[in-house]
C-alpha cells in the first residue's frame, strides 16, 4: 500500500504489517488506527501521548491539559485531532474573522479605486456605460480563510462522530462568506500572519496537516479514502528535541534543532565541502558544542551484543563527535519493558583514540540511552538525568531487565481496530 512510502507491507499473502508510520486510514465505512507501542498503558493511554507528541512537535499551542481533555473522550486518534482543530478554531472565530484588503477587478457603472486602462480598451470599447475598476477591498474572503475553510469542508466529510460533525457545520456556516477552493489550488503561498492574525497560526497548521495529507491509492476512485500517517522516526525527533532544547536552556545551554549544519569532507576536485551532517540537537554554551543528542526510533534488544545498537549508528556519533569537537553524545532510544523497569544510560563508550591517549585532548564518549514514553510529564526529568546526571558516568553494563516480557511490539507499529470497526482482514484484501 503506497501513500508516498510504504505505509504497510505484506508479510505473506493474506497479512499486512504497518511499517515505521502511525495514524489512522479510512477507506469508505471502515477506520483502521495504527498506534505505537510507546509504553504501558491501553490505547486512550497511547492516542493521548501519541497527540501530545504530535502537538509539540509541529509547535502547535495546545496545552498537555486540553490535550489530555480531548483524548478522554476514548474516540480514535483522527476524532481527538478534528475535534482539537475545532475547539481551536471556534475559540478564534468567536473573537472574529480575519479580515484583510484583497484586490479585486470588476466592472462597474460608476468608478471605484483606479481605472483599469487596458482592460477598459479591451473589454468596454462598445460600452462606455462601464468602467473596469482595481480597487482594494476589506474582507473576510482571504486566503487564510480560504485554507481554514477547505479543512473545515473536507473534515466534514470524514468525521463520524456526532459532536465533531455538529462542530464542523457550525463553523462552515461562519465561514460562509469565504469562497471555496479546490484542495490542488489553495492559496497556501499567499497565506501571511501578522499581529492581528498570528493567533490562528495553531488552526494554520492543523488545517495544514489535514489538508497536505493525499491517500494512498487502494481504491480505484472507487470509494472515497482518507489518511493521516506520521513518520514515527521524524515524530520522535522532533519530540525528543523540543523536550532537550528545554532541559538545555534551564543549564544556560543554547539549543539548536537539526543544526549548526557541518561536513564531514572536502572534496579538493569542486573546493566544496561535502557530505553534510544534521543532528537532531546541538548543545552549545559559548559557541562549543558540549551536547549532542541523536534518536533513533528502534527497538533494542537485551539479548544481542551491545543491545543491538547498528555499528553504523555508532560510526554516525562518532563523525558527529569529531567533527563538532563535542566531548559527550548521547544515542537515544525508546525503551521498552524487557530492557528494564527504568529507563536511563544503558552503556558509556569512551571513544578512541582519546580514550587511550590523555594527551590528545578532553576525552570523548557516547552514552547509549533509552527514554520511558509511557508518562510524558516525566520526559523532561529523564532527558535531565541522562545528560546531566554525574552518577550515570562511566556506566558500562547494561541495565538489570527485572519485569522484563518474554515479548514486545515496542518499535513497531500495531493495527488497533477501532470499537465496532472491522479488523483489517475485512477492509483491504
Amino acid at each position: 500500500m503506497t501513500y508516498g512510502f510504504e505505509a504497510f507491507r505484506y508479510v505473506n499473502g493474506h497479512t499486512l504489517a504497518a511499517q515505521q508510520y502511525v495514524g489512522v486510514f479510512q477507506f469508505g465505512p471502515h477506520t483502521i488506527e495504527v498506534l505505537p507501542k510507546v509504553g504501558g498503558g491501553d490505547d486512550h493511554n497511547v492516542r493521548r501521548n501519541l497527540v501530545a507528541m504530535l502537538m509539540l512537535a509541529l509547535d502547535l499551542d495546545v496545552a498537555e491539559g486540553e490535550t489530555a481533555h480531548v483524548a478522554a473522550q476514548k474516540h480514535g486518534i483522527l476524532e481527538i485531532l478534528i475535534r482539537l482543530f475545532c475547539d481551536k478554531l471556534f475559540a478564534q472565530v468567536h473573537r472574529g474573522l480575519v479580515r484583510r484588503y484583497e484586490p479585486r477587478e470588476e466592472n462597474l457603472p460608476v468608478l471605484r479605486g483606479r481605472l483599469a486602462v487596458a482592460e477598459q480598451l479591451r473589454r468596454n470599447a462598445g460600452n462606455p456605460e462601464r468602467l473596469f475598476c482595481r480597487f482594494d477591498e476589506f474582507q473576510e474572503d482571504n486566503a487564510l480563510n480560504v485554507v481554514l475553510k477547505a479543512a473545515v469542508r473536507l473534515l466534514l466529510g470524514v468525521a463520524q462522530t456526532l459532536e465533531n460533525q455538529r462542530k464542523l457545520t457550525e463553523l462552515l456556516l461562519v465561514f460562509e462568506g469565504v469562497a471555496d477552493c479546490q484542495r490542488g489550488v489553495l492559496p497556501w503561498h499567499r497565506v501571511a500572519f501578522d499581529r492581528l492574525s498570528d493567533r490562528y497560526k495553531a488552526c494554520f497548521k492543523l488545517a495544514e496537516l489535514f489538508l497536505k495529507n493525499e491517500p494512498p491509492d487502494v481504491g480505484g476512485g472507487r470509494r472515497v479514502a482518507f489518511s493521516l500517517f506520521f513518520d514515527m522516526n521524524t515524530l520522535f525527533e522532533e519530540y525528543i528535541g523540543r523536550k532537550a532544547m528545554r532541559v538545555f536552556r534551564r543549564h544556560g545551554i543554547a539549543g539548536t534543532l537539526q543544526g549548526p549544519q557541518k561536513y564531514v569532507a572536502f572534496d579538493g576536485g569542486t573546493g566544496r565541502d561535502t557530505f553534510l551532517m544534521k543532528p537532531d540537537v546541538v548543545g552549545s554554551r559559548n559557541g562549543c558544542a558540549e551536547w549532542i543528542l541523536d534518536t533513533k526510533w528502534k527497538e533494542l534488544s537485551p539479548d544481542e551484543a551491545r543491545d543491538g545498537v547498528a555499528q553504523s549508528d555508532l560510526y554516525q556519533m562518532y563523525a558527529y563527535s569529531s567533527c563538532y569537537g563535542c566531548p559527550d553524545v548521547v544515542l537515544l532510544y525508546p525503551h521498552h519493558e524487557s530492557l528494564g523497569t527504568v529507563a536511563g544510560v544503558r552503556r558509556t563508550y569512551s571513544l578512541n583514540p582519546w580514550a587511550k591517549n590523555p594527551g590528545v585532548g578532553e576525552a570523548r564518549r557516547v552514552k547509549v540511552a533509552t527514554i520511558d514514553l509511557a508518562d510524558l510529564a516525566t520526559v523532561a526529568e529523564q532527558l535531565e538525568r541522562i545528560i546531566f546526571s554525574a552518577e550515570r558516568e562511566g556506566a558500562s553494563t547494561p541495565m538489570a531487565k527485572e519485569g522484563a516480557t518474554a515479548e514486545t511490539a515496542f518499535g513497531r507499529a500495531d493495527l488497533v481496530p477501532l470499537a465496532n470497526v472491522p479488523l483489517l482482514s475485512d477492509c483491504v484484501s
